[in-house]
């Protein structure tokens, strides 16, 4: 599914929330969707956990330096150094919809 058509199904969801389709317009539901997204990477970017109930956190996670090696020859080639990386996990709840 790619962006355009999850913001066409949110657009059309919302919609029978509201019992008024035009209600939603697509502009609104697009930038509603990218401010949400910003949102998350800023406040996780500073340093903060969010949690979504039901759905899942986003965090950052600290990687501590590794060498690399060339897989051929087992030679170490260089270093990766240490740095964060943006991190989700599910809820149980979704966990157990990815086992069925």
């Amino acid at each position: 599914m790619t962006k355009g058509e999850l913001l066409k199904e949110l657009r059309e969801r919302a919609g029978k929330r509201v019992k008024k389709e035009s209600w939603v317009r697509r502009e609104v539901v697009e930038a509603v969707f990218e401010e949400l997204l910003k949102l998350i990477v800023e406040k996780v970017k500073a340093g903060e956990e969010i949690k979504i109930k039901e759905f899942g956190k986003f965090y950052a996670v600290e990687r501590k330096p590794r060498d690399m090696v060339d897989p051929k020859t087992g030679k170490r080639i260089g270093t990766i150094g240490r740095r964060k990386v943006f991190v989700f996990k599910p809820s149980k709840k979704i966990k157990v919809l990815e086992e069925e």
